[in-house]
């Protein structure tokens, strides 16, 4: 995360009156430090990272501290990032209070002030006053059936069934709203193969789904975990249709997708409100409690090491302890968390929520949760766009101006696939020019249109949408013909010309409006596709009813993991549609497991 995002976030500029010396009152205090005025930077190793400070001193004392860079996890580092320098200032001392659950984030900070303070020639020694106890963390407990922790689309479906029987729920969610993915990708959709409710012409039966899925994946999938999928998807999203009121956009119909037969997958209807407002609505209404900006930091065992609940910590520093009689795991995707994925790996652009950061899989890794996982892939796109840090998908933008005319070439200026592709195929295609960078081609009317539609289908902030709209922002390749463009974009100019001349060509022969021609005289731009990451296949290790392996390879009966965290149900692809329908499957059926246990 870049130093202007987390100053913002955690509004770590504190600037407090010199008169707050010691852990005495002020009136009875009249010591100072040793060291130097000025401002001093100082680094600490981090959880994920080095946490860097900027630290101000007058007058032989501490008056202001600012972390300019961090790594650290989102809501459940808030509280050190923010209080620890507070406390720091308050107390002039560096040996205070640190933050429950983010104990490495803590002393990092502690030890990146240290630092600073030793560059302004001051002598740590004297900071070391004792002034632990006075900033103690409120601790909430709370009392449920089931805890569920991540609140995107597993998370909810879990919840809603739960609710939907009569059970009470806890919900705990790292974001400041719930939703997970269904808020950062615009016109997602899902399989929905096997559905007798939707009234849909043709669709496709469950029966072929896990072949699909398998041959797909090079056999790289989990048998059982497919199996699961297919024997509850029909089910399931029946019941997205009659209980939780998803609808899907016939208008629009099937959407080819590579991997999958063709009647399977279709777009969610979103023209009377986006999907994830909806679920939102639902979990309201339905009375869970529900806790945002707190990540889980443990769980919680009793005398016989039986799970009882989680620690989860709040961005504010408070503590929830839940007591329930079952835990759902559904913290999602890891791809957002470089320590997570294979050093390979971390060159990629990331587009997603950037609460991905696999908390369930950290916390497997902790020596006090030793639980099994199950190694998996990180899964790629090849149509992105990325300006500075922030990465788009440039595919529906690129779908809408089809029969305005785009191209797409390679680097040797060749078209090598069909524009009207499904997604996965188009990505495969672009992957195959041997990770050479691919390019968009269109005249500069229709890239006007492309970058509109390029940021409506984005969950951006209003800082990054103002500045991709200004004229420094995305820039593609430009000339005043196609040639020059070409050469801007150094690229082969002639090669790129009869490339465009063939594809006119062709449009015409066929006659179709489907896709349109670009004009080589008029103003032309010319638009860089990258690679990006957006989800990992792997997850904690399961059993075929979805509870987790600890380290003995024992199933844990009350604890089970839903949605991208469970198991390794994709190996290494997966096909479009399936992330979203397994997150829907996998948490309405951990539900009814729970549901028919709780009624024995």
């Amino acid at each position: 995360m870049n130093m202007l995002d987390k100053i913002c976030k955690t509004g770590t500029a504190l600037l407090l009156v010199a008169g707050m010396i010691g852990c005495a009152p002020q009136k009875e205090s009249t010591m100072t430090h040793t060291v130097n005025d000025g401002s001093y930077t100082g680094i600490g190793t981090g959880y994920n990272g080095y946490i860097t400070v900027s630290v101000s001193f007058r007058n032989g004392i501490l008056t202001n501290v600012i972390v300019t860079d961090e790594q650290e996890t989102d809501a459940v580092s808030d509280a050190p990032l923010n209080k620890i320098p507070e406390y720091v200032i308050n107390e002039q001392s560096l040996n205070v209070d640190i933050s429950t659950g983010a104990t490495q984030t803590s002393k990092a900070v502690i030890e990146a002030i240290g630092n600073a303070i030793t560059a302004a020639n001051g002598n740590v020694e004297e900071w070391q006053k004792d002034c632990t106890g006075k900033n103690k963390e409120k601790i909430i407990q709370e009392d449920t059936d089931v805890t569920v922790v991540g609140g995107g689309a597993a998370g909810i479906a879990t919840v809603l069934r739960l609710q939907e029987k009569g059970y009470k729920t806890t919900l705990i969610e790292k974001d400041s709203e719930i939703g997970g993915s269904l808020r950062y990708y615009a016109n997602s959709g899902q399989i929905v193969a096997g559905s007798t409710k939707l009234n849909l012409e043709n669709i496709d039966s469950a029966g072929t789904l896990a072949e699909d899925i398998t041959a797909y994946t090079n056999q790289t999938n989990s048998p059982t975990l497919t199996q699961l999928f297919e024997n509850q998807i029909g089910e399931m999203v029946d019941w997205q249709f009659k209980i939780l009121g998803i609808t899907f956009d016939k208008k629009t119909g099937y959407i080819p997708t590579d991997g999958l037969a063709l009647n399977s997958v279709m777009l969610y209807d979103e023209s009377s409100g986006e999907i994830d407002e909806l679920l939102r609505k639902e979990v309201k209404v339905s009375g869970s409690s529900v806790h945002t900006n707190t990540g889980i930091i443990g769980l919680r065992y009793d005398e016989e090491g039986k799970i009882i609940g989680v620690r989860a910590k709040k961005s504010n520093g408070d503590i929830i302890e839940t007591t329930s009689k079952y835990v759902v795991l559904a913290t999602g995707t890891s791809a957002g968390n470089l320590n997570l994925i294979p050093d390979r790996d971390h060159n990629s652009s990331y587009l997603g929520l950037t609460t991905n950061t696999g908390d369930a899989l950290a916390l497997a890794k902790d020596e006090k949760h030793p639980y099994q996982i199950e190694d998996g892939s990180v899964v790629y796109n090849y149509l992105g766009y990325t300006v500075r840090d922030i990465t788009l998908d440039a595919y529906l933008a690129t779908k809408s101006i089809l029969s305005k005319g785009v191209v797409l070439v390679n680097n040797t200026s060749e078209r090598f696939i069909d524009e009207t592709e499904p997604y996965n195929q188009i990505s495969e295609a672009i992957h195959n020019q041997n990770n050479a960078t691919s390019y968009l081609v269109m005249n500069e009317d229709v890239y006007q249109e492309w970058k509109k539609k390029l940021l409506s289908t984005a969950t951006i902030t209003k800082a990054e949408e103002k500045y991709l709209q200004s004229m420094y922002a995305i820039v593609p390749f430009s000339g005043e013909t196609l040639s020059e463009a070409a050469v801007s974009a150094d690229l082969d100019a002639q090669k790129l010309l009869e490339t465009i001349n063939y594809h006119n060509f062709e449009i015409e022969a066929l006659n179709t409006n489907v896709i349109g021609k670009i004009d080589p005289e008029k103003p032309t731009c010319i638009i860089p596709l990258n690679k990006y990451r957006y989800e990992t296949t792997g997850g904690l290790k399961v059993d075929d009813h979805l509870n987790l392996l600890d380290g003995s390879g024992q199933a844990k009966t009350n604890v089970f993991a839903v949605g991208s965290i469970a198991g390794n149900v994709f190996g290494e692809k997966m096909p479009g549609g399936a992330a979203l329908a397994w997150a829907f499957v996998s948490g309405k059926y951990v539900a009814d497991e729970i549901i028919n246990a709780l009624q024995e």
